[in-house]
């Protein structure tokens, strides 16, 4: 479809804690930044009745966004976490799991995400696993 963006992007970093003392709390003091969305393990999970088992604190681009490649997502939260990694590294040491969110949408699955050596040197700066999230995204769902 002409004029129909060849790719959409989101990227979160999530930073999960299990136990009283593990809260998403604790990663706002510890990192002194503001999450985009956070729940503390007890609280109504979204969507339903059931309470969430872990807390979960989450930083994440606008999105997902049109013409936007992963790797720019990716830099723009990098840019705000890598100045905070001896942080990071304290709070999983003391038990927190962190993970990269990745959403790549693209029309007929025809875009490659391309990571460079770089960037993928600057991802294993913080803690977390990548996690690549493919879709078709074609132009009847929006």
């Amino acid at each position: 479809m002409k004029g129909w963006p060849s790719v959409r992007t989101k990227a979160t970093y999530s930073v999960f804690g299990d136990g009283a003392s593990l809260t998403a709390e604790r990663v706002t003091r510890a990192l002194g930044i503001e999450p985009t969305r956070s729940r503390e393990s007890g609280d109504l999970a979204a969507g339903n009745r059931r309470t969430a088992g872990r807390s979960r604190w989450l930083l994440e681009t606008a999105g997902p966004e049109d013409r936007v490649e992963l790797s720019t997502q990716l830099e723009k939260l990098l840019a705000v976490l890598e100045p905070r990694s001896d942080k990071l590294w304290e709070l999983s040491a003391l038990g927190y799991e962190a993970d990269w969110w990745c959403y790549v949408g693209s029309h007929a699955m025809e875009h490659a995400a391309e990571l460079s050596r770089s960037l993928m040197s600057r991802l294993l700066s913080v803690p977390g696993e990548l996690l690549l999230d493919f879709y078709e995204d074609s132009p009847e769902e929006h």
